[in-house]
């Protein structure tokens, strides 16, 4: 095999080691299809002072995080780029370089200007949420000491697990080290716990400039989130009064969606895959959409004595409309995990969906395995129709109609 492709690439990774410029490195697309670890990412990290690279292995089920030195770091690249990961994705300070390994070789670089990396350590939770943040105080999440009231224990657990997932997603999009200003827009905001978390996290940690919207159709709590933020000086964070499926999304970067009821968790995906967004974040609550069709597989079938246990098919309904929100993630060229918002025990609204944008476009036959795995999923479950879907489709035959129009001669 010619490897000049790969060793130009190694060569370039070793020297932003070396000169600290580098930002962070993605290696994906294993060449065994099979394999469990999906994807490497590295980043700088400091850990008691000493600089470090963080190497997170993405396995299908879990992560996995060590904090190996840079040489270390790179003999691991070294070793498994080619054999075990096919592409690989590099940003520095200056340029971004990526590379593609097959039957042709190729290395393509792009000169760019971004920040140095952020170096605090991703267990340093604290960081991420400051226990001292005005907000918390406002919203009564901490005392006028900055401690955690009693009472609001889980709720502060469920900011930092929120903040921590979207660190996650954020870190291992093509949004990171972009140096760009983000959007977000959090549909169904609530209180704006979350919102205001989301916004202080990249404005204080990230270092980047946001402008933040909160879609809540209460207006008591729209007037006293946007009250909060103006006292905590969130210039560029607005919340607006309005039901999520009416709400005019402009285009973004990031959607918010945490525990939209029923359908209206595939109003607010819809709207993100609409604008464009980079990284959607939802926490389904209620499938009530779902649960009246899978009682019609009751009557027979294997589901049959599991169907006619009520809390058993409420379980289905939520795994059968969550799997299958996933799937229709992957076919809009998103990758997704699925992962524990909060634990069990504080919530059983506890699923988290994470879908970031693939920077490659989902090929015809990969659209065409998904399109299949679709509808296998709905036709076990009796499930005839799910609204993710629907407007999906809705989309499509809208975008081909004037296309399809453009192709009948006038007479």
């Amino acid at each position: 095999m010619n490897d000049s492709a790969l060793s130009r690439f190694l060569a370039r990774l070793q020297s932003s080691f070396a000169d600290e410029t580098f930002v962070k490195l993605t290696l994906g697309h294993p060449a065994d299809p099979a394999s469990p670890l999906r994807k490497l990412l590295l980043r700088p990290v400091t850990i008691r002072g000493e600089r470090r690279c963080s190497v997170v292995g993405r396995f299908l089920t879990r992560d996995e995080t060590k904090n190996p030195t840079f040489t270390e770091a790179f003999a691991l690249v070294e070793a498994r780029l080619g054999p075990e990961f096919l592409s690989a994705h590099l940003f520095t300070q200056t340029e971004d370089v990526q590379l593609e390994l097959g039957a042709k070789n190729r290395l393509r670089v792009v000169s760019a200007v971004r920040a140095p990396a952020p170096l605090g350590h991703d267990r340093d939770r604290v960081r991420w949420v400051d226990v001292q943040s005005r907000y918390l105080k406002e919203l009564e999440v901490t005392d006028v000491r900055g401690k955690v009231r009693e009472r609001m224990g889980a709720k502060f657990r469920q900011i930092e697990r929120f903040v921590d997932l979207l660190a996650s997603a954020y870190r291992e999009s093509g949004l990171f080290g972009s140096g760009k200003p983000l959007t977000l827009c959090d549909m169904g905001s609530g209180k704006g716990y979350l919102t205001m978390a989301a916004y202080d996290y990249f404005q204080r940690v990230e270092q980047v400039q946001i402008r933040a919207t909160g879609v809540e159709e209460r207006p008591d709590l729209a007037d006293l989130c946007n009250r909060v933020a103006q006292q905590c000086g969130f210039e560029r964070l607005q919340f607006v009064c309005s039901p999520i499926a009416e709400y005019a999304l402009p285009p973004l970067d990031i959607l918010v969606a945490l525990h939209a009821c029923n359908t209206a968790t595939d109003d607010a995906l819809f709207a993100g895959i609409r604008v464009g967004a980079q990284i959607l974040l939802a926490a389904p609550c209620c499938h009530k959409e779902a649960r009246p069709q899978l009682d019609r597989v009751q009557a027979a079938g294997p589901l049959a004595d599991l169907l006619r246990h009520g809390l058993f098919a409420e379980r289905q309904a939520e795994m059968a409309t969550d799997a299958l929100r996933a799937l229709l993630l992957e076919r809009e060229g998103y990758r997704v995990r699925v992962t524990e918002f909060v634990a069990a025990e504080h919530t059983a609204k506890n699923v988290m969906l994470i879908a970031t944008k693939r920077n490659e476009p989902l090929s015809a036959g990969a659209a065409a395995d998904l399109d299949a795995r679709i509808a296998q999923l709905k036709s076990f479950y009796g499930i005839q129709h799910q609204r993710l879907e629907r407007l999906l489709v809705e989309r499509r035959e809208l975008e081909r109609a004037p296309a399809a129009a453009a192709t009948v001669s006038p007479v």
